[in-house]
């Protein structure tokens, strides 16, 4: 009992202390100067005021609702509650009070809400002392406290986050969504990206640096450094520099621990200032071709390809075995793709497994498999099956009536099996289907007459058929030990004809039949090369080109290395470590040897020490069907020290493909010139929005890297 009246003897007298403070800080708080060790106490602030708000609520439930306890308990209860939520009010208002003292903060915003966190004290304050001397008048005093409570709220959080942060969503969707067409740059496309990322420090209640976002008059006008916009040089401008300072420096924006900008909204930022920072111009002006309207299409009218949620991930995992792999189709998609290998080793059963994950699955592959026999209603169940393989399984036509319950079946494949025409039947009920592989079925163009009368749009695949045409050479094989090595490596290319002439390059350009290396004895490389074969012989069609790149191992370690920016979802291997642990991710870029970056650039920063580098090779995966592209853009950068400004050694901007290829290794190298140079900074941009002729139009690409060699 004496530990009890202690406490509640030391607390009281604390609330007399922090009154009288609080009086003096509010006569002659102006005039005060705040040392620094109470200057970590105010920024303390959003911290500490989120505990009296809970239990000042807490005291009001007991004040107000009667009967929650027996009486002696809930006056007990609303007495001590209200005492430890005044007493840290207390502490929350005079914290307050201190960081409001700091450069940036001002305006109606903070005067509201310090004037309603003051009166939540004393409002506080006086119900307790009250609380058994005016009971008629509780009731009143504690609404009074619950009305100050929510305006203190309030006006801290527009403090905070914004003006109407509480009601902004709402008025977003008051507002509708505009055409690209009538779109405005600046109010429908700039200012989002401001409000989003940089209003919260740069507002008339928050002024950091003298500088107000809030206004186009204010932004123009710029802050305490100047104007934001340089109109002889606009890569100068102070609003360029400071969002392309690296992520550690202090005058960074925003702020490192605040959002980031996405590389669109920087981009969209960047090509803004580059056309003048006009207030006024629409998307409509700037023509369809130009980039800005380009990002805007992304960033305005951007459709998910696939609305359904991801399946959990231990299901997928526990799918995942040495005769089946179930991937997403592209990284970051709640798609699945399931393949099965092993014909020796197949379960027909083990279809039924596919159940855990039926929503998530669009594309399957069964070549091979023997069904003949088997029961496919597990298949018929995958109600999103976009794509079928069943190519050489045995099925006859009398196992397909699932395929008419795959409302979302494009594309079929059932060569090699034998069918009869009643398949065409079944067929026909599959309404949206596209592609149709049927060769080696024993059906002819004659049978599928009705078919293809019925569903003109369907494409029939009926295999190759000989008519003279010249054949094509297969691709040269390429032996050899390690892709990475230390001092030299051999390597030989073989054909199984004999006759052929192999012909190569050591430079990534592509083999002629005139010009190029002729292939005699076995090559022994001693640098980072890109190696491509192809093999020529009188009365063939030149083979397609074998490509290996090779890596001698470089000058760095993960000591030596920094990476900025994080890889994007999954596909975050080791970190950093991965891009130079000299090991080469093979074809699966979820086998945990990649990095996979898509909502940042990769952003590698190289200390070289007293060493200094004549080259930089990186090594990436393409495989535009799994949304994986080559980057946009390339930016190697180096200086000698670093008091010295970096200085652009390569900054190219790549072509995006025009189709689809297939799943390729690709090597990028840089000569880095004579001068010394003992940092590098690396960057590579991901493609921000996959073009028209791609399936997932206007989403975001990615960019694949496992390794990057400097020598």
């Amino acid at each position: 009992m004496n530990i009890r009246n202690n406490l509640q003897s030391w607390l009281e007298n604390a609330l007399i202390v922090f009154t009288g403070l609080l009086i003096i800080f509010l006569i002659g708080g102006d005039r005060l100067v705040v040392p620094p060790i109470l200057q970590v106490l105010g920024r303390s602030h959003p911290l500490i005021l989120h505990f009296p708000i809970v239990l000042m609520l807490v005291a009001l439930v007991f004040v107000l609702v009667p009967n929650i306890l027996p009486t002696p308990h809930q006056q007990r209860m609303a007495r001590w509650s209200l005492l430890l939520a005044t007493f840290f009010a207390g502490i929350a208002v005079l914290s307050g009070w201190m960081l409001s003292q700091e450069e940036g903060y001002e305006g109606d915003n903070l005067n509201l809400h310090k004037w309603m966190g003051v009166s939540v004290y004393f409002i506080a304050l006086l119900v307790y002392f009250t609380l058994d001397k005016w009971p008629k008048m509780q009731k009143s005093l504690s609404l009074a406290l619950v009305v100050v409570l929510i305006g203190a709220g309030h006006w801290g959080a527009n403090l905070t986050h914004g003006t109407d942060f509480l009601m902004a969503p709402l008025q977003a969707d008051s507002e509708g969504k505009v055409s690209l067409e009538e779109a405005e740059v600046f109010t429908h496309l700039v200012k989002p990206i401001l409000d989003n990322k940089c209003i919260s420090c740069h507002q008339a209640s928050k002024i950091k640096g003298g500088l107000r976002l809030d206004e186009v008059e204010f932004i123009v006008k710029g802050g305490k450094n100047g104007a934001l916009f340089d109109s002889t040089h606009w890569e100068k401008s102070l609003l360029v520099h400071r969002i392309e300072l690296p992520k550690e420096e202090k005058k960074h924006m925003p702020p490192k621990g605040k959002a980031q900008l996405s590389p669109e909204e920087l981009e969209i930022l960047k090509l803004w200032v580059q056309g003048g920072a006009d207030f006024e111009g629409t998307l409509a002006d700037q023509g369809q071709e130009s980039p800005l309207y380009q990002l805007a299409s992304l960033q305005m009218e951007k459709d998910a390809p696939y609305d359904f949620p991801a399946a959990k991930e231990e299901d997928v995992e526990s799918l995942n075995n040495f005769y089946r792999l179930v991937e997403p189709i592209f990284p970051g998609s709640p798609a699945l793709s399931v393949s099965y290998f092993g014909a020796g080793a197949f379960d027909a059963k083990s279809l039924s497994d596919l159940s855990k994950i039926k929503d998530q699955v669009v594309s399957l592959n069964l070549n091979k498999m023997p069904l003949e026999g088997v029961d496919l209603k597990a298949i018929g169940a995958l109600e999103n099956l976009e794509d079928l393989k069943l190519n050489s399984t045995g099925v006859k036509a009398n196992q397909l009536g699932f395929l008419p319950d795959l409302p979302h079946l494009k594309q079929l494949s059932l060569a090699g099996n034998e069918l009869d025409k009643s398949v065409f039947e079944i067929l026909g009920k599959v309404k949206l289907l596209e592609s149709l592989s049927l060769w080696d079925t024993g059906l002819t163009e004659k049978d599928s007459e009705g078919f293809t009368k019925k569903m003109p749009h369907v494409i029939l695949e009926w295999g190759f058929q000989d008519e003279g045409i010249v054949y094509r050479l297969n691709a040269p094989q390429v032996k050899f030990e390690n892709k990475i090595f230390k001092d030299s490596e051999e390597v030989v290319l073989k054909h199984p004809i004999g006759s052929v002439q192999i012909r190569y390059t050591l430079d990534g350009s592509e083999p002629d039949s005139l010009n190029s290396l002729v292939y005699e004895e076995p090559i022994h490389l001693e640098e980072t090369v890109q190696l491509k074969a192809t093999a020529f012989a009188k009365g063939w069609s030149k083979s397609e080109t074998a490509t290996e790149s090779f890596y001698q191992a470089g000058l760095i370690n993960p000591d030596h290395v920094d990476l900025k920016t994080s890889p994007s979802g999954n596909y975050q291997g080791k970190g950093k470590e991965t891009l130079v642990d000299q090991k080469k991710g093979d074809s699966n870029y979820a086998s945990g040897d990649w990095l996979g970056f898509r909502d940042e650039p990769l952003d590698l920063f190289v200390d070289l020490g007293e060493q200094t580098a004549s080259k930089l090779a990186v090594s990436l995966m393409y495989h535009e069907e799994a949304h994986i592209f080559p980057p946009v853009k390339v930016i190697l950068e180096g200086k000698s020290n670093g008091s010295q400004p970096w200085q652009t050694i390569v900054s190219k901007d790549l072509d995006v493909p025009e189709k689809s290829q297939k799943s390729r290794m690709e090597q990028m190298i840089f000569e880095i010139p004579s001068e010394t140079y003992h940092s590098l900074r690396f960057r590579l941009f991901p493609n921000t929005k996959l073009p028209a002729w791609h399936r997932g139009a206007g989403d975001k690409g990615w960019v694949f890297v496992d390794e990057v060699v400097v020598n």
